[in-house]
């Protein structure tokens, strides 16, 4: 075989590993803020401090970002310390801007009288004033001494290695952070240099020092930030001592005590306990001394759950109900219910019988653990009664409308109803207000036995006051989106056009949303112009145009028409493009001359209909070639096809109706998926397509990828032309088409892999080569100038030939 020909052969079977799409594009890593179907508020307790420990299960942390900024937190505590006398502003600079260097000019200053050079922003500092008035040389000391300090405990760090520690310095740091120690005589200072030993010890790897010395000399010290930051210390090294169900207790109260460090207390507790192992749970209990602290413990392992945590909601609840954690961990069940029972039961509604998530997990409704969720949803709706219903719930409404929303995930709608009226009656905060006025609008949509145009009215308000929501609330512009994507769109039957029309305006007006009101968030993408492109019919389209061109619409609808990603031109195009596929020349004419002339002046199109959809090629091929002197849109196209089979209808001369049949033939294969013009049809290419089984197929898919109607042409022009040279090309075209007939072999119809790549050697090869129409070809027309350059063009004529020979 002829390799260098073989490259660019009938559409090099080469390639076909490498798909391209020409327009629309998505993919990626799941957006963790919105990767499933969500419309619980997870803001809604008033707990504060809990933010990066809200639910996904995309990422280890919902924030990366530290509640508290602890620099600022341990510096603001100078500013008691010296009567107030100057700002917790003043003090951040002091403490945690300004260099040694200076520190130690201002130290010798008042030490010894040396002359104070600092720049203006020390000198005029207020702690800089108060140490000049005071002459405080311990707590000036310390500071001096923790500045020599921090770099060590930091260490050196790089993208590549480990940290990198001087630990024989800090061995030396840490005798002299002792004997500072033991000379102190302030308690404010002697506890922070206890937890500047204490760091020195664990982080050069001395933790067997670290907890003698908490134990010996920081275990009483004063109740504060500085005491709560060595007692992490202390917990850290009785981890790295495998101590870990005892680190594991106090990081847990180090959490719950504090908002500073408060990410860091969860990942070294994450970093000492068995999340999941029931007997860890008990491990780490022993060491809690009273509930409050055990409903503490309880909460942090729930915290990092992905799993069903109802059971350890009630034991905190029984343990301690009013614990700060319990608010966060019952909105971060009802995400998760959302997540594993909702979303997949709402598929599962439609028909669906296998469901796979935006981060890949694949549900089926007979899993055991959709199952299991779909209990533990009525349980949790019993959970939440209780709740609202305790004289002991910090905040009932919450409850309540929890209860309420999670009847409405089950589909009782009479149970959602009471509970948004009890709800109600609670004295809801203004977020739990919203939410309530959500699950209500949800439970109107949802509760509704027909989606008609006057319940299209009378839901308009109600989406005008979510709208205004989306506009200043990026969780709300979520729940906006998901509305119209998820409940709104699906309510419409897309059986009948009209109803597909306002099911895809619905999916339109979500993208139009998403992209409006959630700039940044990668979690939802909906080709819906690529679904109108691809798979409506002619009148499917015609019935959007029409919609979208009526001046009688309501409020509703001409909201869809109105806020919507595709445009009149790109139905106009789309509903010429369906009746081109459909050879309907005259009423495909009467669309696309509705499309602004701009419109095909776009780079996409501009290159892909760059070629000559009358060339005569003897190979497949999307390269220039010298035949493209004259270029076509689909306007043009149309008149000309047009044309054609006007000009046949009329032709008396036989061969005159034989050079227009082959005319024709020549236009409907190249607009097919071989020819050198298939975006005359279609809106994207991939080498992996082919024919496929009728009940796979689009509209218009299957002349697309067969060409009957190109070869149906083809055979008509050679047996009415009495031109051998003519015939010889007819002929070899009539072998392409058949050749085009073959249904690509799918793992749907072979599941074993070796039985499916027998089927795809044999597709491949009856791709190549056509046995009757290349025998009659080299025997009867093999004098014939086409026969000669098909030979020397195409390899696969020219290996079939030899071997025939």
């Amino acid at each position: 075989m002829n390799w260098k020909k073989c490259i660019i052969v009938c559409i090099n079977l080469c390639c076909l590993a490498f798909p391209y799409n020409i327009i629309g594009c998505a993919g990626g890593d799941a957006d963790p803020y919105d990767y499933y179907q969500s419309f619980f508020d997870n803001r809604l307790s008033n707990q504060k401090g809990f933010e990066p420990f809200y639910y996904t299960n995309v990422q280890f942390l919902y924030q990366e970002e530290e509640p508290v900024n602890t620099a600022k937190a341990t510096a603001a505590e100078w500013a008691p310390y010296a009567g107030n006398s100057f700002t917790a502003e003043a003090a951040y600079d002091f403490v945690v801007k300004f260099g040694r260097k200076d520190l130690s000019s201002l130290y010798f200053h008042l030490e010894k009288n040396q002359p104070l050079q600092v720049p203006d922003s020390v000198l005029n500092n207020g702690m800089t004033k108060y140490f000049q008035q005071s002459k405080d040389l311990e707590a000036l000391g310390y500071l001096l001494f923790a500045k020599q300090v921090e770099p060590y405990v930091t260490g050196s760090w790089s993208a590549w290695e480990p940290i990198q520690r001087d630990t024989a310095t800090m061995g030396k740091l840490l005798r002299n952070g002792q004997q500072l120690y033991a000379v102190a005589k302030k308690d404010f200072v002697k506890t922070r240099l206890n937890y500047q030993v204490l760091r020195l010890a664990h982080y050069s790897g001395r933790y067997a020092e670290c907890v003698d010395w908490y134990n010996k000399q920081a275990k009483n010290g004063p109740v504060g930030l500085i005491q709560q930051l060595s007692i992490s210390l202390y917990a850290g090294a009785l981890n790295k001592l495998d101590r870990k169900p005892e680190a594991a207790y106090i990081f847990s109260q180090l959490f719950a005590g504090s908002e500073v460090k408060r990410i860091s207390n969860y990942m070294s507790f994450d970093w000492s306990v068995k999340r999941f192992d029931e007997k860890n749970r008990q491990a780490c209990l022993k060491f809690c001394l009273t509930d409050a602290e055990r409903a503490n413990l309880l909460g942090l392992f729930a915290l990092g759950s992905n799993v069903n945590e109802l059971k350890t909601l009630q034991q905190i609840r029984q343990l301690s109900p009013k614990s700060p954690l319990l608010e966060i961990l019952l909105i971060r069940e009802m995400n998760k219910l959302e997540e594993f029972y909702y979303e997949p039961a709402s598929k599962f509604n439609k028909g669906n019988k296998e469901f796979i998530s935006e981060n890949y997990t694949t549900y089926r409704p007979n899993d055991s653990s959709f199952q299991a969720y779909a209990r533990e949803a009525k349980d949790f709706a019993r959970f939440c009664e209780e709740g609202a219903n305790a004289g002991s719930s910090p905040d009932k409404a919450l409850y309540g409308i929890a209860a309420a929303h999670t009847h409405l995930i089950t589909g009782n709608y009479d149970a959602c109803r009471q509970w948004l009226d009890n709800t109600k009656k609670m004295n809801p905060s203004p977020r739990i207000q919203d939410q309530w006025a959500l699950t209500n609008l949800l439970l109107t949509i949802n509760s509704a036995k027909t989606f008609n145009p006057a319940f299209e009215v009378q839901l308009y308000p109600s989406l005008q006051w979510l709208e205004k929501k989306a506009a200043t609330d990026r969780e709300y512009a979520k729940f906006y989106r998901r509305l119209f994507s998820d409940i709104i769109a699906g309510r419409y039957s897309t059986k009948d056009p009209l109803g597909k029309a306002k099911y895809l305006l619905s999916l339109g007006t979500a993208s139009w949303i998403n992209r409006t009101y959630n700039q940044g968030g990668w979690g939802y993408y909906s080709d819906v112009l690529g679904m109108i492109r691809t798979e409506l019919s002619a009148e499917e389209v015609q019935a959007l145009i029409k919609l979208m061109e009526s001046n009688n619409l309501n409020t509703f609808e001409e909201y869809l028409v109105r806020h919507n990603t595709f445009t009149e031109n790109d139905v106009n195009d789309v509903a010429g493009t369906t009746l081109l596929r459909e050879f309907n020349w005259t009423a495909a004419e009467k669309w696309l001359s509705k499309v602004s002339s701009f419109y095909y002046k776009n780079e996409t199109y501009l290159f892909y209909l760059a070629a000559n959809p009358f060339a005569d090629l003897v190979l497949d091929i999307h390269a220039p070639t010298p035949q493209d002197t004259q270029k076509f849109n689909k306007l043009s196209f149309a008149r000309k096809m047009q044309q054609l089979e006007k000009e046949l209808a009329a032709a008396t001369d036989v061969q005159e109706q034989a050079r227009l049949n082959y005319e024709i033939a020549k236009g409907l294969y190249h607009m097919s998926y071989w020819g050198n013009s298939w975006m005359l049809t279609q809106y994207g290419w991939s080498s992996m397509d082919g024919l496929r089984p009728d009940n796979e197929l689009k509209p218009g898919e299957k002349e697309y990828y067969g060409v009957y109607k190109a070869k149906a042409h083809y055979i008509k022009a050679f047996n009415l032309s009495t031109d051998k040279n003519f015939k010889a090309r007819a002929l070899f075209m009539v072998a392409k088409c058949e050749q085009k007939q073959h249904i690509v072999p799918t793992y749907k119809a072979f599941p074993d892999y070796n039985d499916h790549e027998k089927a795809m050697a044999a597709y491949v090869k009856a791709g190549m080569v056509n046995k009757d129409r290349f025998t009659m070809l080299a025997r009867q027309y093999n004098t014939t100038p086409f026969y000669k350059e098909a030979y020397n063009t195409c390899s696969y004529l020219e290996d079939f030939v030899k071997k025939l020979k």
